[in-house]
């Protein structure tokens, strides 16, 4: 497997205080970004045969640098790796199934929980806001705080504290108020029950016409 993986840099880590989630920016120099026309995830090593998917937040195809968030709050071993990254360390990795971007234009409704917060970020970079315009709602833990500067230039993306585990739950309640009618595509990214429990709700709604896509992630 290890034969079959690309290098890459750790050129800066910077940790969302006082929560978890952890923002890198990765130097990669063998991938060619400038054809990127889909939501890409790197599989990367985080431990022995253990690999974990995380998508490029934005990136730079001159530099050839791209830049992750990746939430660190939970026990497992994706969390458990970023934790303990440092600047200067060397990560490997390959690629993973990639992510489409809307078949219709018309808007965008997203539910995600902190995991899948680079996979919104990612498909807004893709597409045009006048086509897609999108509503995020994000499950945070309870206690993360959002940079005002992230909030003030993604005014896209709502932030939902959850401090008892009820992730999927507070996004059925922040989206029962919205005209699900209206939407052409709905995604749903994050832990893979809280994405499957939604997506089966979503899919037995009598309003909802919209295309589903689902893409679930371990911690």
């Amino acid at each position: 497997m290890e034969r079959m993986l690309s290098s890459g840099t750790v050129t800066s880590i910077q940790k969302w205080e006082p929560g978890t989630l952890y923002e890198i920016e990765l130097h990669i120099p063998h991938i060619n970004m400038k054809g990127w026309d889909s939501i890409k995830r790197l599989k990367c090593k985080v431990d022995e045969l253990e690999y974990r998917d995380y998508t490029p937040v934005s990136w730079n195809s001159e530099l050839n640098i791209c830049t992750l968030l990746i939430d660190g709050g939970h026990d497992g071993a994706g969390s458990r790796w970023v934790r303990a990254l440092k600047s200067g360390d060397p990560v490997l990795f390959g690629a993973a199934h990639a992510a489409s971007l809307p078949s219709a234009k018309g808007p965008v409704l997203g539910l995600a929980d902190a995991s899948a917060l680079g996979h919104f970020l990612a498909l807004r970079q893709l597409t045009d806001p006048s086509e897609h315009p999108m509503e995020v709602g994000v499950i945070v833990n309870g206690g993360q705080e959002i940079p005002d500067a992230f909030t003030e230039e993604n005014p896209e993306f709502q932030f939902i504290q959850d401090s008892q585990n009820e992730g999927a739950d507070l996004l059925e309640q922040w989206y029962s108020g919205k005209s699900l009618a209206d939407y052409n595509s709905i995604y749903i990214a994050g832990n893979i029950p809280m994405m499957k429990a939604l997506k089966r709700k979503l899919k037995s709604d009598p309003r909802v016409h919209a295309k589903i896509y689902g893409h679930g992630f371990w911690s």
